[in-house]
């Protein structure tokens, strides 16, 4: 993945100067034109069911009671274009609460703009259409619906949260996964007490990016006994400083939207976006206090934290006669870490697959059988260790969660926790939360990058699906009996995370159900028989589905035509984009094969095969093989698309767009047979 896919900017929020910007909000609240409405479709997407016309934003430090206030202020206006755009109208604003502080929504402000006859009609959101939701004992979401929308309206609403919780800094997307932005700029201002890392991503550049310093004074009423920051007293003071300031402005101009497409593990991995870490406080005289910490320190905490790790500490006594159980006829350590982890795997249930810390009590999971990721995995881990196995929790983040930061550890990028243990100088990995996977295998989510253990050295590892590799070998084989009817076996040994699904899908539904969706793909009428699936129940294995079938072709005219990739072939290309701006992120090194035998039958004369063809992919990176081989009335066809990488720069993207190209179109071409007269 190129650098640029994330910008990791070690700068911190020290005094810098440099240019001041001359470039201008461009609109305002409440100054709306006849002429505003005449502005679609808009250049930057003809297509778009709305447009963001400015997003606006701001944080700044302010006096509080007794501590700073961050004041937070947004404004936004959109335009709507059609009803796809509806949506835009419902606004939702989280805000957070720790038991005795509430962030608080001010000042809130939203109207509807409609042009009737020639003039701009306003409609304002009434305070009682404002609903508050408690998520849970920390979270609040406030929504509200803006009023009279229709296909033309302009929206535009504002509101200020103010916050006593100054760690916190809020982040700011420039880019929207639904509507272009056209202009979207986002202000911060702190003080020089504040030491914040800031960190940003994607591939939109800046419009405009700047900073400079000043000076504020703040004032406070704080304890006399205690100063800034020290006991609550009886009787206070007015406390004032005066600190140095840094100001902080970026704008993106015209910003299409980041559209979905195949091979991407989340999209909030490539918006263009920035976010804050807070890395120290420095009050004047006072100990610096250091927020961010290491990895070492930070998995020494996790391990004593009641909500993670304290219970992997305990003797957990609970677990002995469970675990004696299982593996007093193991004859080796590697038989015993086998069945404790089938154990787990097939008799506990995953409540929630994104959860970094505990729901509950380790013995309540033992007794409950069921709890989240973390839940489920740190008793195996304990399990395993009360068996006298040396195992290790891991914390990771999975692919749909986003990265993490190899050099913070930073919590909420965090969400997902395996187990690593060590037999015999060999290490293996594992996760008993889902219901198929294997002794040592992981769920393809979890190939995500970086990783940490949760030991005394933070031990890095990392789980990259350019690692991950996946084969799967097809063979299909057509004869003639003695009416000249095409009978045919088929055979798949599909690949490994391939299986993972079948497996699911065959417990959902059954496989008679199964193998009537088999008949309908195989891209011609058959009539299937003795469908079976080999290695179903050994999670560990690649499954092999096999059945017998008789081609019922259709002649047309005396002629009949074949696509001898049958239900093999890639019918479409994966990448439709005439371009893509962030990477190609495949789950896997994938090696798929597929040969073909068929006999065709003595009333039928070949008029055409396909041609055979190799085409390779960035000098040997990749290859796709079509080779097709005449013998009489036998024909023989070998395809195989192999690829060494699953991750993929943009500016790679219109090579491997090109290399999918040659695959469908070559892969649709048909075997034509004429029958003798």
């Amino acid at each position: 993945m190129p650098p640029r896919s994330l910008l990791l900017l070690l700068g911190i929020f020290l005094p810098v100067c440099l240019v001041n910007a001359q470039d201008k909000t461009p609109v305002s609240f409440g100054k709306i034109k006849p002429e505003d409405f005449q502005k679609a479709p808009y250049k930057i997407d003809s297509s778009a069911s709305a447009v963001v016309i400015a997003d606006v934003g701001s944080t700044s430090f302010e006096s509080g009671n007794d501590d700073f206030m961050q004041v937070y202020k947004v404004y936004q206006r959109i335009h709507i274009l059609n009803k796809n755009g509806y949506d835009a109208a419902n606004v939702s604003v989280y805000l957070h609460s720790n038991g005795t502080d509430d962030e608080r929504m001010v000042n809130l402000k939203a109207v509807t703009y409609n042009l009737e006859n020639g003039k701009v009609v306003q409609t304002k959101l009434e305070s009682k259409s404002v609903f508050t939701e408690k998520l849970n004992k920390n979270d609040i979401v406030k929504k509200f619906t803006l009023p009279a929308v229709k296909e033309g309206s302009i929206i535009e609403y504002s509101y200020t949260i103010n916050s006593e919780f100054p760690i916190y800094l809020r982040p700011w997307a420039f880019q929207s996964t639904s509507a272009p932005v056209l202009w979207s700029e986002y202000e911060v201002t702190v003080p020089e007490y504040f030491e914040y890392i800031f960190l940003s991503q994607g591939y939109h550049p800046f419009f405009i990016k700047d900073s400079e310093n000043d000076r504020k004074t703040f004032s406070f009423r704080v304890p006399e006994d205690g100063g800034y920051g020290g006991n609550s007293g009886t009787r206070s003071s007015t406390v004032t400083v005066s600190p140095g300031i840094t100001r902080h402005r970026w704008v993106m101009k015209d910003v299409p939207a980041l559209k979905e497409e195949n091979y991407v593990t989340t999209l909030s991995n490539h918006v263009s976006y920035i976010e804050f870490q807070l890395a120290a406080v420095r009050f004047p005289q006072a100990p610096v206090r250091q927020i961010l910490g290491t990895w070492q320190k930070y998995t020494e905490e996790l391990l004593k934290d009641e909500d993670y790790g304290a219970d992997l500490s305990k003797n957990n006594g609970f677990l002995s006669d469970q675990v004696e159980a299982l593996t007093k006829d193991a004859a080796t350590p590697k038989e015993k870490a086998e069945k404790i982890y089938n154990y787990v795997r097939d008799n506990y249930t995953c409540t929630d697959y994104s959860s970094l810390y505990t729901s509950q009590p380790m013995k309540n999971v033992f007794s409950k059988r069921n709890g989240n990721v973390a839940d489920i995995n740190l008793l195996l881990t304990a399990m395993m260790r009360k068996a006298g196995l040396e195992a290790v929790p891991v914390v990771l983040s999975t692919r749909s969660h986003g990265k993490t930061y190899p050099i913070y550890p930073i919590r909420s990028k965090l969400n997902y926790t395996i187990v690593e243990l060590r037999l015999d100088g060999k290490e293996y990995f594992m996760d008993a939360t889902r219901p198929f996977l294997g002794f040592g295998k992981l769920h393809s989510s979890a190939y995500n990058g970086h990783a940490r253990m949760v030991d005394a050295g933070a031990t890095p590892v990392s789980f990259e699906s350019d690692s991950l590799r996946e084969a799967a070998v097809t063979g299909i084989f057509i004869t003639p009996d003695e009416k000249g009817e095409m009978n045919g076996h088929y055979q798949r040994q599909l690949t490994y995370f391939e299986s993972y699904d079948l497996r699911q899908r065959i417990r959902e539904k059954g496989e008679e159900d199964y193998f009537k969706e088999v008949a309908k793909g195989f891209m011609t009428d058959i009539d299937l028989k003795n469908g079976k699936i080999g290695y179903l129940k050994d999670y560990s294995e690649q499954a092999v589905v096999e059945y017998d079938f008789k081609l019922n072709g259709t002649d047309e005219g005396g002629m009949l035509y074949l696509h001898p990739m049958f239900s093999e072939s890639l019918r479409a290309n994966p990448f439709k984009s005439a371009e893509r701006t962030y990477p190609v992120e495949m789950p896997s090194v994938r090696d798929i094969n597929y040969t073909l035998s068929f006999q065709v039958p003595d009333n039928y004369t070949i008029e055409e095969v396909p041609k055979s063809a190799i085409v390779k992919y960035n000098d040997g990176e990749g290859i796709f093989q079509y080779i097709v081989q005449q013998q009489g009335n036998l024909i023989q066809l070998r395809s195989r698309v192999r690829l060494s990488r699953a991750l993929y720069a943009p500016e790679e993207y219109n090579s491997l767009r090109d290399f999918f190209d040659m695959v469908v179109k070559k892969q649709a071409e048909q075997i034509v047979l004429k029958k003798k007269s």
